[in-house]
């Protein structure tokens, strides 16, 4: 037998030429037949050339001819008659959603893999190696999404059908209710018993792991996965007694359907995490309910019922602990509702100033300063009332808030001394009531005006300029403060003045005093007690200082400055119309001694307009 030595060199060409000519035929190998895949695997087979990509696209093309399609096989579909069957439906009917979330996962994940292998096969060169096993892929991926959708989609079709069945079947099947009710409530409590053993065998399982104890003691996975199984099978009963009470509620037509499909997709979220079987058992219930109810109850219904799970949902928000304060959880229901108590003592406390101020201006037996302490303690106190009542809401207890105010105390001593004094001194200014509302007063001496407004922090004093002059209470406190007004509205003024030597005291003393009391000023007064007088308060180096007491009444007192200017006036009148002089501040220098060259000096540096002074002999 003779060999042709161009052979090799024939079938390389053409491989070589298949893989030229590859992108064109990627929609072929795609679309192909079993016959092309077993012809492209000879040839492959036959080829001398081996390499890791010609391994691979036979073992693509072997997949390719070998694989099967899926075929699901289905029972066939009878109309129930009884209750059990009824379930069994409903059963089939989430198995059904279970496989079809399964592979629409599988769908999602294939077309992602093809998407990827098309932009990889565009970006390679088209003499590349590697296109044809890439093509090859994304046949064997192509095929496979077609199988997955043709199974979701025969999936769907019985879906459908089995809806149709439970809704015609189900005025024909009988219920028990009482006993549905009960048998629901024992489902529900043994998945919730199994579901804790299971989170309490996972929770051991760690701890001996951590502790590297690898034995078994009753946690092993096989252990856990029976759990995890006999859990998944309490769920599901308990659906379907949820999904047997949905139905009886609509073979009534009771509106407690719609709180039952609440139930029932509850727990389908607990089986199904991703909502999968979630979105199929909705679309179940709401065509039930639409038969039975009709377009607009249903949508009424579900609409009241989302309203209800709104609320629901809403008020597990508001009643979860968002952080915790010495034991206590805080929600923000309660931070809410303590934020209203505090803003209805602001609003409560405003309300009773309001109050008071009206009822006081109405009566005549309250007074200003007496509305004013009466509306500022009753406003602070329904504050103080309000925020402790913020406090209890919020659980806080009060006894923990006295020990924090006790660890606080030094550092209040200290840090804000001058804030807890001031409110101090406002606390005993209110209740002494030695300076209230409307008195006149003078602080040390620099500031005096009328008294507007005294809170806990601070006093306002408008002075006779209408300045207002903001005061520390504590300078109430600690000063000498004194008050024109503290009990009447009369005041003795001392009037200083002073005339010059040579004048009888006696004579000063009468015509003032008789110029004061026929001056006709109807705030002096004279009485008893109370009358003019004019005494001798000294010598001066430079004249006989006197002393005018007066007594005045009324507002007058209130503006000093000019209670004194009327009377220095008088003063000031008088003397000069006596003949009394007025002394200036004068001084007398003596000389003893003083040389001649000193007393020419002197006399050379005078000055033309100045009078020459005539100096003794020494």
């Amino acid at each position: 037998m003779v060999l042709n030595p161009f052979k090799p060199f024939i079938v390389f060409a053409l491989l070589l030429s298949t893989l030229i000519f590859a992108d064109d035929q990627n929609s072929s190998l795609v679309n192909a037949d079993k016959t092309v895949y077993i012809n492209l695997l000879k040839t492959l087979k036959s080829s001398p050339i081996t390499n890791d990509e010609i391994a691979l696209q036979k073992v693509l093309l072997d997949k390719l001819i070998n694989t099967q399609p899926a075929t699901i096989t289905k029972a066939p579909l009878n109309a129930p008659e009884n209750i059990d069957e009824y379930s069994n439906l409903f059963n089939r009917y989430n198995d059904n959603a279970l496989r079809k979330v399964s592979l629409d996962k599988k769908i999602n994940s294939i077309a992602l893999k093809i998407k990827t292998l098309e932009k990889e096969i565009k970006s390679l060169d088209a003499n590349s190696t590697s296109i044809r096993t890439l093509q090859l892929q994304n046949a064997l991926y192509t095929k496979s999404l077609q199988e997955f959708k043709d199974q979701s989609d025969a999936l769907a079709q019985e879906m459908l059908s089995i809806e149709k069945m439970l809704t015609e079947s189900l005025k024909n099947i009988p219920f028990d209710p009482e006993n549905q009710v009960k048998k629901t409530a024992t489902n529900r409590e043994e998945a919730l018993k199994l579901r804790t053993t299971v989170d309490n065998f996972l929770v051991k399982k760690e701890r001996f792991e951590l502790l590297g104890d690898n034995l078994d003691r009753g946690v092993s996975a096989a252990t856990i996965t029976a759990k995890e199984e006999a859990y998944t099978k309490a769920l599901r009963a308990t659906i379907t007694s949820l999904f047997l009470e949905f139905s009886n509620a609509l073979k009534s037509k009771n509106e407690k359907a719609f709180a039952l499909e609440k139930s029932i997709l509850d727990e389908g979220a607990l089986l199904d995490k991703t909502d999968g079987i979630n979105e199929s058992m909705a679309s179940l219930l709401h065509a039930m309910e639409k038969k039975y109810f009709g377009t607009l109850d249903t949508l009424a219904g579900s609409t009241t019922q989302e309203f209800k799970n709104i609320l629901k949902s809403t008020w597990g928000i508001l009643t979860e602990p968002i952080f915790t304060t010495n034991g206590t959880p805080i929600t923000a229901l309660k931070l809410i509702l303590a934020f209203f108590i505090f803003i209805i003592g602001g609003f409560g406390g405003g309300f009773y100033k309001t109050s008071i101020k009206r009822i006081a201006n109405n009566s005549k037996s309250i007074n200003l300063a007496t509305r004013t302490i009466l509306a500022n303690i009753g406003y602070y106190v329904i504050l103080l009332t309000a925020f402790f009542i913020a406090l209890n809401v919020l659980g806080i207890d009060l006894s923990s808030i006295a020990l924090v105010a006790g660890a606080l105390s030094v550092g209040i001593g200290f840090g804000l001394q001058n804030i807890v004094s001031n409110l101090v001194s406002g606390i005993i200014l209110m209740f002494e009531r030695s300076i209230k509302i409307g008195d006149f007063v003078e602080l040390s001496g620099t500031v005096h005006g009328h008294v507007t407004d005294i809170r806990m922090r601070s006093t306002t004093l408008n002075t006779n300029g209408n300045i207002d002059v903001i005061v520390p209470n504590r300078n109430f406190i600690e000063n000498n403060v004194i008050n024109w007004t503290m009990h009447d509205k009369i005041k003795r003024f001392d009037i200083p003045f002073g005339v010059a030597y040579g004048n009888k005291p006696e004579h000063v003393i009468a015509v003032i005093k008789e110029a004061v009391v026929n001056s006709g000023y109807a705030d002096i007064i004279e009485a008893h007690d109370k009358f003019t007088n004019v005494i001798m308060s000294g010598m001066g180096s430079s004249s006989v200082d006197f002393i005018l007491q007066v007594w005045i009444h009324g507002e007058e007192i209130l503006a000093p400055s000019k209670t004194m200017s009327r009377f220095l006036i008088i003063i000031y009148n008088t003397l000069n119309a006596h003949g009394i002089e007025i002394p200036f501040p004068q001084q007398d220098v003596h000389i003893k001694s003083i040389d001649k060259e000193s007393c020419l000096s002197i006399s050379q540096s005078q000055s033309p307009h100045v009078e020459e002074t005539k100096l003794p002999q020494i």
